[in-house]
């Protein structure tokens, strides 16, 4: 997961957004109506042009999962505070991600485990990827696992009951990956990330410098690859290592 940073709206997009939100129809429609206000959503707002801008700011990664998103089906627009709980925010581009189906149109079982906004469904929850000091605090391990750093109750607790990042944790201490394979596709970054340092430090290039433009690479890209949050992770993690090395060499200076 990653901070995401809103871009804002063209002035036609915004313009229907508004005179959709003038309309004796959506004024007609009651606080707390989830059927109304969805149907005035699905028909009315400028869904597909709003879908557009969502993945192009996210640079075509899911706001929660981090896995590949498109023009497709497979995506849809999220409302981080539910509709049936706000019906102004309903049509506010500035509550809206963009994610994946997470994992719905896989489902052949009732076994599969869904994820993203597929569980969160109308669940309000408190983590947003809207929030830079909150996504500072994630983190990952060599498992895959997504979690926080310093420990964050309340986001871990969206991330694993509401969100489901991390599967499902059985009885018997093992965990059952989502059917989209979370943390199995972490795994696989984490693992990338790692064999990358190591090609870099055999090579003598793994410095500050090196790791900074491999992270502004990763950042900026206009597409950027699945699960990039792990990777940029663990290179920050380095970085910032290498530079309190370089702190700590540095000769005292006599005042």
């Amino acid at each position: 997961m990653l901070y995401i940073v809103k871009e804002g709206l063209p002035n036609d997009v915004n313009r229907k957004i508004i005179e959709l939100r003038k309309s004796e129809e959506w004024k007609s429609v009651k606080e707390g109506d989830t059927e109304a206000i969805r149907r005035v959503f699905d028909t009315n707002f400028p869904k597909n042009d709003v879908k557009e801008i969502l993945l192009r700011e996210q640079h075509g990664i899911c706001a929660y999962c981090m896995r590949r998103i498109c023009m497709d089906s497979h995506s849809r627009v999220e409302h981080l505070m539910p509709l049936s709980k706000n019906k102004d925010k309903a049509i506010d581009y500035m509550n809206m991600l963009g994610v994946c189906d997470g994992g719905e149109k896989a489902i052949d079982n009732q076994g599969h485990i869904l994820c993203c906004d597929a569980h969160k469904k109308q669940t309000e929850i408190e983590l947003s990827p809207l929030n830079k000091m909150q996504m500072d605090k994630i983190a990952y391990d060599k498992e895959g696992r997504v979690f926080t750093k310093p420990r964050d109750e309340a986001m871990e607790r969206d991330m694993n009951e509401v969100l489901l990042l991390n599967g499902i944790q059985k009885k018997d201490g093992t965990v059952r990956d989502t059917s989209t394979e979370l943390l199995k596709g972490r795994r696989d970054a984490y693992d990338r990330a790692r064999r990358m340092m190591e090609a870099l430090n055999r090579k003598g290039k793994c410095t500050s410098v090196v790791i900074k433009k491999l992270m502004e690479k990763l950042y900026n890209s206009v597409e950027r690859e699945e699960y990039v949050g792990v990777k940029l992770y663990y290179f920050r993690k380095k970085y910032n290592s290498l530079l309190s090395l370089i702190h700590i060499s540095e000769p005292t200076r006599r005042s």
